[in-house]
């Protein structure tokens, strides 16, 4: 039974090393902005606006309201992933909200972007949550967290906001077939068995 259990382990302790790229299913916008770009897949199209290029160029950007309540953009990876690390490209003066739900309907905030944290003192920033990326900002590092969807929105700023990229890693979160399941719960049941025996 031990030997059954370091097995297990050693699956999904190898599986987070599988961290990669998640392409989103589908990208969606509300409230008022433009888009540099075919449409909103160029939030996670895998290019991040270079440092000091102009907000408006290959990226989403809008005015005035802040808050969810003003423009929002939504990643729906299609099905649930362990999200392990993002890189941002975002206005550099801005604070943005990044918050993430796993049905779509309840959001918990990952984190908040601050303004001025950067190398960039105009235009695009580029800021990765990576340890040892030369982009790295503590304050996006985040812990291994599972969702489905992520949004990004304008908190505060000078009131021109604009995003070029929002590009999660992680791996897809197991769905264990019917006869995993079964053999997990009987592999319990003889825990509790051998446990009360004792």
């Amino acid at each position: 039974m031990k030997s059954i259990l370091v097995a297990a382990s050693l699956v999904l302790a190898s599986s987070a090393w599988a961290a990669g790229p998640i392409t989103p299913t589908n990208a969606s916008g509300t409230g008022v902005y433009s888009v540099d770009g075919p449409d909103l897949g160029i939030l996670a199209n895998g290019y991040a606006a270079p440092e000091l290029t102009l907000y408006t160029i290959s990226s989403v950007s809008w005015s005035g309201q802040e808050g969810s309540a003003g423009a929002t953009f939504t990643l729906d990876f299609g099905k649930l992933y362990t999200l392990t690390d993002v890189l941002l490209g975002v206005d550099h003066n801005d604070f943005y909200q990044v918050q993430v739900s796993v049905n779509g309907t309840q959001w918990n905030t990952l984190f908040t972007n601050l303004a001025f944290e950067g190398q960039s003192n105009f235009g695009s920033e580029i800021i990765s949550s990576v340890a040892g990326n030369s982009e790295y900002q503590a304050t996006i590092d985040f812990p291994a967290t599972a969702a489905r969807y992520a949004r990004i929105y304008a908190v505060a700023g000078d009131g021109a906001y604009s995003v070029s990229e929002m590009s999660f890693s992680g791996v897809a979160a197991p769905v264990p077939e019917p006869e995993t399941v079964a053999l997990m719960l009987a592999g319990l049941g003889l825990i509790g068995v051998a446990a009360r025996r004792r």
